[in-house]
C-alpha cells in the first residue's frame, strides 16, 4: 500500500479527540445548567431528586424502595434521605406493603408529577434557548448526528458490560 493510501491516523485522532472533548464539555456545560434548573426557586431540587422522582413518574407511580434503589444506583441508606427531602416537598408518599409489612412503597403525588412536567417545560425553554437558532435542516442533522454517537455509545457500552473490548 502507498504512503497517500495510508489512512492518515494522526488526522483521524485528532478528529476523535476533539470530537470527545466537545462531548465531554456539552455533557458537563448541559448538566451545569440542568443544576441550575433544579436548584432554581421554583424547584428546589438536587439532580439525586430529581431522577428519583422521575423514575417513580416513569414507573406508574409507586415503586419498592428496594427497587428505586437499584434503579437510581443507591444505597437504602441514601435513599431514605432522598425520599425524606421529597416527603418534605409533599412530591411523595412513603406507605408499608399491604401484604408483606416489611416492604416499603413509594408513590409519586400528583404535586409530583407536575413538579415533573414543570421541570420538563423548563428544560424544553433552555434547550430551545441554546439551539433555537439553528435552520430546522441543521436541526434535523444535528439529530442524525446525535443518534449515530449515541448508538456508538450504547454499543461500546453493551461491549464492555459483556467483556469484549469497546
Amino acid at each position: 500500500m502507498a504512503e497517500s493510501e495510508l489512512p492518515n491516523l494522526t488526522t483521524e485522532h485528532s478528529t476523535l479527540d476533539a470530537i470527545e472533548q466537545m462531548i465531554l464539555r456539552i455533557s458537563w456545560l448541559a448538566q451545569r445548567q440542568f443544576v441550575q434548573l433544579l436548584d432554581d426557586d421554583r424547584f428546589n431540587l438536587t439532580l439525586t431528586q430529581f431522577y428519583t422522582l422521575l423514575h417513580l413518574a416513569q414507573t406508574n407511580g409507586e415503586c419498592k424502595m428496594s427497587d428505586l434503589a437499584e434503579a437510581t444506583q443507591q444505597s437504602a441508606a441514601a435513599l431514605t434521605g432522598v425520599i425524606d427531602r421529597l416527603l418534605d416537598k409533599q412530591l411523595v408518599e412513603r406507605t408499608r406493603h399491604e401484604r408483606d409489612r416489611r416492604q416499603v412503597m413509594v408513590q409519586i403525588t400528583a404535586r409530583g408529577i407536575a413538579m415533573i412536567a414543570a421541570i420538563k417545560q423548563a428544560r424544553r425553554e433552555q434547550i430551545h434557548a441554546a439551539l433555537g437558532h439553528l435552520p430546522a435542516a441543521e436541526a434535523e442533522r444535528l439529530l442524525e448526528l446525535l443518534e449515530g454517537v449515541l448508538a456508538g455509545m450504547v454499543r461500546a457500552l453493551e461491549r464492555s458490560e459483556t467483556g469484549r473490548l469497546a
